[in-house]
């Protein structure tokens, strides 16, 4: 998690704790924790992609401005990558993020002969 998203959600659970806590709204304070975590979990990664703060990785607009180079430099040597098929691949690339992150980490795990730090 991002700085930022830390910050958006620990003021998303201020706001809702105040709220909870407050006795003219009808809420037991045992609601804040789901109510809590239903928000970040739904709006905060919209709010952060919004504000251009989630990681280069994740971003389609960095996604997108890099298979657009590619595109251009393939176009150099004659090759065709279709605008509509673009979407596509970035759709398939931020999918298999987490696919290849979990097998970069196991890999890592499979190779380390020393704990870190050594």
């Amino acid at each position: 998690m991002n700085e930022a998203q830390k910050k958006l959600e620990n003021k998303i659970a201020a706001a809702v704790i105040t709220t909870v806590g407050d006795p003219a709204v009808p809420a037991q304070p045992a609601a804040a924790g789901p109510i809590i975590d239903a928000v970040t979990n739904r709006i905060a990664p919209e709010i952060i992609a919004a504000t251009n703060n989630e990681p280069w990785w994740q971003s389609r607009v960095t996604l997108g401005a890099i298979l657009a180079a590619a595109a251009g430099v393939l176009g150099i040597f004659g090759y065709a990558f279709p605008a509509e098929v673009q979407g596509k691949v970035i759709e398939l690339i931020i999918a298999l993020g987490p696919v290849i992150g979990g097998a970069i980490a196991l890999y890592g795990r499979w190779a380390a002969r020393r704990p870190i730090g050594e």
